[in-house]
C-alpha cells in the first residue's frame, strides 16, 4: 500500500522574509524536516502560487533551496513549463530549469537548453526558441538564439538571432528585440526590405540609440539598388509627464535630384486651464510623395504642408489663445498666400451684469498678416455681446445682440451690428417601446448691410455681408430599448427677401444589428439641384459577409460624381477577403479598384493587395503591397509600385 506523507515546514531561516509554508506531497518521504528532506514519486511541492510536480525532490530548510528532476511541470501563473530538472531558491526567488519547453505567458512560449529566472519578470533563455505563437505543433514562426532575455507579456531581445519560417531559418540578425523593453540599449534593429519598380530592391537598416532616461534615437540607412538612397532620423523625447515630443526627417538622394521632409510635433500640457502645442510638416515639393512610393491621392493632391504653433491659457471666466500657421505651398504659389503668424484671441465668457437678467461676453483677436510677395498689417477684431435667456417650461429663447468692430493697420475700419434671436423646445415622448426626443428650433439672424471694398483681403472674415435670415432646424431621435435607432436633422435658411438659401438633411438609423443607413443632402432650393450628397448603406450578412456601397455628389467648388462599394468576407478562420471600387459618374469610367486577401493568425497578421488608381490625364497608378505584422516585431512589407497607360 503506498504511503503518503505531507510536511508543513515553517521558514524561519532569514529575517529578510517572513515565514512561509512550503508543502511537499510524495509517495515517500525521508529526512529531518528541520534541516533538509528527500521526496520521490509523484512528488507535489507548493509554496505561494508556485506548484511543481517531478519524479523525485530535495529540500534544504538552510539554504532555502528546493531541487526537482525528471518529468517536472513547473505552474506559475502565468507560467506552465516542462523541464527536465529545476533548482529554485526560495530565499533570492532565482530558479534554474534545465531541457525546457512550454509557456512564460499566455503569449510567449519558449524552448531552451536552459532557463534563469532572474526574478518575477525577468528570465534568461540559453540556447533556446522564443515565439508568440500559441500553436501546440510547429510555431508558424520563430526565432533563436544563444542567449533571450524575457520579459514576461512584454518583450524579449536576443543577440545573433535567428529569424525562422516554420522549421526554416530565412536570416539572421546581429541583434533582435520586441517594442517594449524595461531597459533600453543601443543597438542594430530588425532591417526592413521592399522593392520599387524604377528604384529596385529598397533595404532599410535602422540602429537604435539611448540618449538618456529620457529620450532615444532611431537612426535609418535606405538603400535602393537602381536609384538612391537615403537616410531617416527620428527622435524622442520626454522632458516631463505632460510635456513630451518628437522630431523626425527624411531624405532621399535621387539621380533627378533630393527629396525631403521635416516633421516636429511636441506638447505641452501641465493642467486642464494650460496647453502648448507645436506641430511643423515641411517637404520639398510634391515629387517626395511619389518618389517615397506613397501613395495616399490626398497626400499627392494637396497643395500646400501647414505647420502651427497653439496654445492656451483658460481661467474661470476667460480664454487665451495664441495661434500661429504657417502654409508653404507645393505649386510654387507661396508668395500669394497670406500667413498668419501670430493670432491672438481673448474670449471673456458670459458674466452676469448686476440687477439685470443680461449677461455679457467678448470675443477679440489680434493678427498679424505677411505675404513674401508684399503686403503686410495687422486686424484687430472686437466682438462685444449681450446676451438674455429666458425659459418657459420646455421652452428656452436667447436673444444675443453683438458689435463688430475691426481695425487695419492699412485700410480703415469697419463697424457692424448683429442680432441673433434662438427658440427651442426639447420635449421627449413615448410611442409603446420607443421614445422619440423632439428638439425644434428657429433662429433669427441679422447684420446690417455695409460697403465693405475698401477693406484689405486677408481672409474671408474680411467680406461680410449684409444679411437678415431665419433659420428652421429639426433633430430628432428615435430610441429603442436596444439603444438609438435613428437620428434626423433638418435644417434650412431663409432671407427675408424672398429666397430660400439652402436645405440641408442628415439621417443616419441603425434598425435592425445587421443594418446601417446614413444619409446627407445639401439643396439650393433656388436652382432646384443639390450641390452636396453622400449616402452609405452597410450589411452584415450571415457567416461575417459585410457588404457596403456609398454615393458622393459634391457640385462646389467642382464637381465630383461618384460611387463607391465592397465587401469582405472570410475564407476560413484565418484568412479573408476583401473588395472595392470606385466609379466616376461624371466620366463614367473606373477610378480605383482594389483586391486584398487578409490573414490573421494572432501571433501575426498579413495582407496581400493589388490597388490602382486612374488619373485624369489616363495614366493609371498601381501598387501591390505585402505587409506582415509580426507580434514583438512589427510591420515589414514589399511594395511594388508603378504608372501605366
Amino acid at each position: 500500500m503506498k504511503k503518503f506523507i505531507i510536511l508543513a515546514l515553517l521558514l524561519y531561516p532569514a529575517v529578510t522574509f517572513a515565514a512561509v509554508p512550503v508543502e511537499i506531497t510524495a509517495q515517500k518521504v525521508e529526512g529531518n524536516v528541520n534541516t533538509s528532506v528527500e521526496a520521490t514519486g509523484r512528488v507535489v511541492v507548493k509554496y505561494k502560487e508556485v506548484v511543481i510536480e517531478g519524479d523525485r525532490a530535495t529540500y534544504n530548510r538552510e539554504t532555502g533551496i528546493i531541487r526537482v528532476w525528471g518529468n517536472v511541470t513547473v505552474k506559475e501563473k502565468p507560467a506552465l513549463l516542462h523541464c527536465k530538472e529545476l533548482v529554485y531558491n526560495l530565499k533570492t526567488k532565482r530558479a534554474l530549469l534545465t531541457d525546457v519547453e512550454g509557456y512564460l505567458s499566455p503569449t510567449d512560449r519558449i524552448k531552451a537548453k536552459e532557463i534563469r529566472r532572474v526574478s518575477e519578470k525577468v528570465w534568461i533563455a540559453y540556447d533556446g526558441e522564443y515565439t508568440p505563437c500559441t500553436q501546440n505543433t510547429c510555431p508558424d514562426w520563430s526565432v533563436t538564439a544563444r542567449k533571450f532575455r524575457i520579459l514576461l507579456g512584454e518583450s524579449f531581445r536576443g543577440k545573433w538571432v535567428a529569424f525562422r519560417v516554420k522549421e526554416i531559418p530565412i536570416l539572421v540578425s546581429p541583434y533582435l528585440s520586441g517594442p517594449i523593453q524595461r531597459k533600453r540599449e543601443s543597438g542594430f534593429l530588425f532591417p526592413r526590405f521592399g522593392y520599387i519598380s524604377k528604384d529596385g530592391f529598397v533595404y532599410k537598416q535602422p540602429f537604435y540609440l539611448v540618449l538618456g532616461r529620457s529620450a532615444d534615437l532611431t537612426l535609418t540607412y535606405e538603400k535602393r539598388t537602381i536609384n538612391g538612397e537615403g537616410g531617416a532620423g527620428e527622435l524622442r523625447y520626454v522632458l516631463g509627464e505632460k510635456n513630451k515630443g518628437k522630431l523626425s526627417y527624411y531624405q532621399l538622394d535621387r539621380k533627378e535630384g533630393k527629396d525631403w521632409r521635416l516633421d516636429f510635433y511636441h506638447n505641452y500640457n501641465p493642467s486642464d486651464y494650460l496647453y502648448a502645442k507645436a506641430n511643423i510638416n515641411v517637404v520639398s515639393s510634391r515629387s517626395y510623395y511619389v518618389n517615397s512610393a506613397n501613395f495616399n491621392v490626398e497626400e499627392q493632391t494637396q497643395l500646400y504642408t501647414k505647420s502651427t504653433l497653439s496654445g492656451s491659457k483658460l481661467w474661470e471666466r476667460a480664454i487665451l489663445n495664441v495661434n500661429s500657421t504657417y502654409f508653404r505651398y507645393l505649386i510654387g504659389s507661396t508668395n500669394t498666400a497670406y500667413q498668419k503668424v501670430p493670432n491672438v484671441n481673448f474670449y471673456l465668457m458670459d458674466t452676469s451684469i448686476p440687477k439685470t437678467p443680461l449677461t455679457f461676453n467678448l470675443s477679440s483677436d489680434i493678427t498679424y498678416f505677411y505675404r513674401e510677395a508684399g503686403g503686410s498689417g495687422y486686424r484687430f477684431n472686437a466682438v462685444p455681446s449681450f446676451r438674455l435667456v429666458r425659459r418657459f417650461g420646455v421652452v428656452k429663447n436667447s436673444s444675443k445682440l453683438s458689435y463688430l468692430l475691426t481695425s487695419y493697420q492699412q485700410g480703415g475700419s469697419r463697424h457692424l451690428w448683429e442680432f441673433k434671436n434662438t427658440t427651442e423646445v426639447n420635449r421627449f415622448l413615448w410611442l409603446g417601446k420607443y421614445s422619440i426626443s423632439l428638439n425644434p428650433k428657429i433662429t433669427f439672424f441679422y447684420r446690417e448691410s455695409k460697403d465693405q471694398r475698401s477693406n484689405p483681403f486677408f481672409d474671408l472674415t474680411d467680406r461680410l455681408k449684409g444679411e437678415r435670415t431665419v433659420t428652421p432646424e429639426l433633430e430628432t431621435f428615435i430610441y429603442s430599448p436596444n439603444g438609438r435607432v435613428a437620428r434626423i436633422s433638418l435644417s434650412s435658411d431663409y432671407k427675408l427677401s424672398g429666397e430660400w438659401k439652402t436645405f440641408k438633411l442628415d439621417f443616419d438609423s441603425f434598425p435592425l444589428s445587421w443594418l446601417e443607413f446614413r444619409e446627407t443632402l445639401h439643396l439650393f432650393p433656388s436652382q432646384g439641384r443639390f450641390y452636396y450628397s453622400n449616402t452609405y448603406l452597410s450589411l452584415k450578412l450571415p457567416l461575417n459577409v459585410q457588404l457596403w456601397g456609398n454615393y458622393y455628389r459634391q457640385a462646389l467648388p467642382e464637381d465630383i460624381s461618384y460611387m463607391r462599394w465592397g465587401t469582405s468576407f472570410p475564407i476560413n478562420r484565418y484568412i479573408s477577403v476583401s473588395y472595392q471600387q470606385r466609379y466616376d459618374l461624371k466620366f463614367q469610367e473606373d477610378r480605383e479598384r482594389q483586391y486584398s486577401l487578409n490573414v490573421d493568425r494572432g501571433c501575426w497578421t498579413g495582407s496581400l493587395s493589388y490597388r490602382w488608381i486612374k488619373n485624369y490625364d489616363n495614366t493609371i497608378d498601381y501598387q501591390i503591397l505585402i505587409r506582415v505584422n509580426l507580434a514583438r516585431l512589427g510591420s515589414y512589407g514589399y511594395k511594388l509600385t508603378g504608372k501605366k497607360r
